[in-house]
């Protein structure tokens, strides 16, 4: 821990895979974080997940022992909003969102008016994310939507999500779905794509050479590492197994058993 600890200020932890699977504590994590808290580190927790609020985050992190505030939690979600917000004129415009309650949250946030499978074939927007709900309908207003002329963006590209019993379909199935029946490809905003690091940097004070990203996925969290040009560590803990590692071209900066080793 003595050598990260000197290296870097700002330690940015992905977490499912990381901190935790599913609804089990990965061990360490709570050391790990308390430890960091205590030598005056700053965390930020990043998911690609765009269906849970960060409230829901932190009561999460908080059964666990580990005590995190909501803006110190961003999600794809969020990320998405932002990227709305920044880049596209919303006044009076709709969307039909395909995705959980965070993100439903976050895209009524920012003013969209959110449209149901009823009328979402009319929306201006598309904006899809992990649904546990996703069905037959759903994909059908999103193509039609889509093929009308609609904005198609995805809050991340994770094809598969870490779960206790293994490894669940993610959001990325579901955008895959929707590019088949579209033949258009989604703007993504979560990882690996630099957005969603760049928005997360603007929440240090420090700049990107004090910065550390952990996660558990190469081609997201080790890939958006390396495009946002900061030090990542990968830990074999979620999605990527050693075998992983070594037939990929992404490399990380250092690669742990779990985060229990950063002791």
């Amino acid at each position: 821990m003595a050598k990260f600890v000197e290296m870097f200020q700002n330690f940015i932890f992905d977490m499912d895979g990381v901190i935790y699977l599913q609804d089990s504590p990965i061990p360490g994590a709570r050391e790990v974080i308390n430890y960091l808290k205590s030598a005056g580190k700053s965390i930020l927790f990043l998911t690609n997940n765009s269906y849970y609020t960060p409230e829901y985050y932190v009561e999460k992190l908080s059964y666990m022992g580990i005590q995190a505030s909501p803006d110190r939690i961003l999600t794809s979600a969020a990320a998405t909003a932002m990227y709305l917000k920044k880049h596209h004129r919303l006044k009076g415009k709709t969307a039909f969102v395909i995705g959980g309650p965070g993100l439903e949250r976050e895209i009524k946030s920012i003013g969209l008016e959110l449209l149901t499978t009823d009328s979402g074939r009319n929306a201006h927007f598309v904006i899809v994310g992990w649904d546990t709900n996703f069905n037959y309908e759903k994909m059908k207003v999103a193509t039609l939507a889509i093929n009308g002329g609609a904005i198609f963006i995805g809050t991340n590209y994770d094809k598969t999500f870490p779960s206790g019993e293994g490894l669940w379909p993610g959001g990325g199935a579901i955008i895959a779905s929707i590019e088949a029946a579209t033949d258009r490809r989604a703007k993504i905003i979560g990882k690996p794509e630099k957005f969603m690091i760049e928005a997360a940097l603007a929440l240090f004070d420090g700049k990107p050479p004090k910065t550390v990203l952990i996660g558990d996925r190469l081609d997201s969290d080790i890939l958006a590492g390396k495009r946002a040009g900061i030090k990542t560590i990968l830990v074999l803990t979620g999605v990527t197994s050693r075998e992983m590692l070594e037939k990929s071209d992404i490399k990380p900066d250092y690669t742990l058993k779990g985060i229990w080793e950063l002791f």
